[in-house]
């Protein structure tokens, strides 16, 4: 269903807007109208000063979540403000637990490809059925790409990583982590780089107890990849980045904040009083 909405410009012009995901909004990077006007229009979730451009058509530009937006956003350099995260929940034994407490984590999942070989390197877990890419936490100041390289040194001993990109969107990966003891509340960034050499160290008696280290070609990652949300960094890296048009967890710097979208859009729906369009 979409809704009717009021926006407000600068020039004190009120227009009249569709838009079938409100919650969207706080994504918005700019107004688009399909007529010439100065000034700027006014977020009216956020109360934002949006640039306005002119278009074929009149709506929010948003490039995290809408398609066509975020083409033209990666075309012309422009800002990519994610509000919506993919959200995995744990399943079966790695369901969250109401008795143990939730941790908050920022982690990266590392796909990083052999120097010579189309070949990816991956973990198989001991004693689990997880078959992943490299993953591991963020330390306290490090960068997503600072966090892959040393992960992948600790775990595989691999040192030579040259970093190619940083997805522009990070999940949520909610679950229980069996072998910590606790909730994990996970956002992570998918980083992915390459070696530039065979050079690496044997890894600790404490990794090899936790997994087995394996090149696999990127003819098999579909095969061998079981964990969801590594399939989706899999996603990028064979059919290449786009925007998250699905619902999930909204990041906003607000009491939305890691709301699902749909509650979010309700809450927006009712505080707005937006009219629906059948």
């Amino acid at each position: 269903m979409k809704y009717k909405m009021n926006v407000t410009l600068s020039n004190s012009e009120v227009v009249e807007i569709e838009i079938e995901k409100p919650e969207l909004i706080y994504g918005a990077t700019a107004f688009i109208v399909n007529y010439k006007v100065d000034g700027y229009a006014l977020n009216p979730i956020t109360n934002e000063k949006l640039e306005i451009i002119q278009g074929e058509e009149t709506r929010f530009f948003i490039p995290a979540h809408i398609e066509k937006d975020y083409i033209y956003a990666k075309e012309h350099h422009l800002p990519i403000k994610q509000v919506v995260a993919p959200y995995f929940y744990g399943k079966g034994e790695e369901a969250p637990r109401n008795d143990k407490e939730t941790q908050r984590r920022y982690s990266v999942v590392g796909i990083i490809k052999h120097h010579k070989e189309d070949q990816y390197l991956c973990e198989d877990a001991k004693g689990r059925n997880c078959k992943s890419f490299v993953m591991g936490g963020i330390e306290e100041n490090e960068t997503p790409e600072e966090a892959c390289i040393r992960e992948v040194f600790e775990e595989t001993g691999y040192q030579d990583v040259e970093i190619d990109f940083v997805s522009n969107f990070v999940v949520v990966n909610h679950f229980y982590a069996g072998y910590k003891g606790v909730n994990r509340y996970a956002y992570l960034n998918f980083v992915y780089g390459h070696l530039t050499s065979d050079k690496h160290e044997n890894i600790t008696e404490e990794e090899r107890a936790k997994h087995v280290v394996k090149w696999i070609s990127k003819d098999d990652l579909k095969d061998f990849i079981n964990i969801d949300l590594n399939k989706m960094a899999l996603d990028i890296l064979l059919y290449g980045q786009h925007a998250y048009i699905e619902d999930g967890i909204m990041i906003t710097n607000d009491d939305n904040n890691e709301k699902t979208s749909q509650e979010v859009r309700k809450n927006i729906i009712k505080m707005l009083n937006l009219e629906g369009i059948k």
